[in-house]
């Protein structure tokens, strides 16, 4: 029996998707991490180990996952998910890897609003909603796992 190969989608509306995504999805998950150690008293070097493995599994875990949910997208998707949630997990956790203190967290603040702001604008519905859900939703992420920090 010959298997039929599904040509990948080159759709830029589908890369866009599944990068916002998986962007979001990242960003969630180390903003989550950041309040939970910072608030629990973690060293610097504990919470970048944290958000750069977190990052790796993301990579793996979201990519293999669009690729199982949808196998006819190809692998396009499917690396860009995955790509998408690593810099999503990574980028804002990078000033412990360098910094602690208040420096560090005002540093990783700002790169976690600059990468909800680029969220944001890449939503379909753009606007007023997307910023509100976007930046309400990380709000409720890094207050829920700072009270589980804190009880930790």
């Amino acid at each position: 029996m010959a298997t039929t190969r599904h040509a990948a989608p080159r759709d830029p509306a589908i890369i866009r998707r599944v990068a916002t995504f998986g962007a979001a999805d990242g960003l969630g998950i180390v903003l989550g991490l950041i309040a939970g150690m910072i608030v629990s008293h973690q060293p610097p070097r504990a919470v970048w180990a944290a958000a750069l493995s977190g990052g790796i599994a993301e990579l793996f875990s979201m990519a293999n996952g669009q690729r199982i949910s949808d196998p006819r997208s190809g692998w396009p998707p499917a690396i860009t998910i995955g790509a998408a949630s690593l810099a999503g997990c990574a980028i804002p956790a990078i000033p412990y890897s360098f910094s602690s203190g208040t420096a560090a967290l005002t540093a990783a603040l700002a790169l976690c609003a600059a990468a909800a702001g680029v969220i944001s604008w890449a939503r379909p519905e753009r606007g007023a909603l997307a910023v509100v859900e976007t930046f309400g939703l990380l709000i409720i992420t890094g207050a829920a796992c700072s009270a589980a920090g804190l009880w930790l």
